[in-house]
């Protein structure tokens, strides 16, 4: 029947998956390919992959703060990916760890846009020395200021787990089998609030 809003468990989240490193070659790549395959088994979201390597905006100098500006775009490239980011229901941001803080790429990106972000909930994947933990400390700063909701559960890659994931096989598997069960409840919470905060911003 038209007109019928559904219930909030039967909303799917947009999650957008958004890459933060722009290195060549990168780590990142290991835990993006592992991501998406698990994602892939779940049935209660959609994913797209946001790359800030593959992002071509300046860096940030618009005059007028995007929380004033709302959605007024400068360029092709602004507009495109805010038409993606506005499309996303919730983040789940995999954050590489550079000198105790998140790579000028990502923020880049983060400063362009407000409305986009605006009530929806962010979570985080790190990996670094201390499996990114400094980078999404700051991360979570910055997502609050663009008045988003943090997930409180993260998923960590360590830097003495590196050798084992490069070497790929047995050793990556390993790895990645810790994670398992922390992910599934990560993103259990962040579907939770993307359907909550969905269903706010529609009424």
């Amino acid at each position: 029947m038209s007109g019928v809003v559904p219930r909030m468990s039967e909303v799917v989240p947009r999650v957008a998956l958004v890459v933060g490193s722009t290195r060549e070659p990168r780590f990142a790549d290991y835990p993006l390919t592992w991501l998406l395959e698990r994602l892939g088994t779940r049935d209660d979201l959609e994913v797209s992959v946001i790359d800030v390597r593959d992002v071509a905006l300046p860096d940030y100098n618009l005059p007028k703060a995007p929380a004033h500006a709302q959605r007024e775009y400068s360029s092709r490239a602004e507009r495109a990916l805010g038409e993606r980011l506005d499309n996303a229901d919730a983040f789940l941001f995999l954050v590489n760890e550079y000198n105790h803080g998140y790579g000028g790429a990502l923020k880049n990106v983060l400063d362009h846009y407000f409305a986009e972000f605006e009530h929806k909930p962010a979570a985080f994947f790190g990996y670094g020395n201390v499996g990114g933990s400094r980078a999404i400390e700051q991360l979570r700063q910055v997502v609050a200021e663009l008045n988003m909701v943090s997930v409180r559960e993260t998923v960590h890659i360590f830097g003495a787990q590196f050798p084992a994931v490069r070497e790929g096989g047995a050793a990556a598997a390993a790895v990645f089998d810790a994670l398992e069960q922390r992910l599934t409840v990560m993103l259990d919470h962040l579907l939770w609030w993307a359907r909550a905060l969905s269903a706010a911003r529609d009424a």
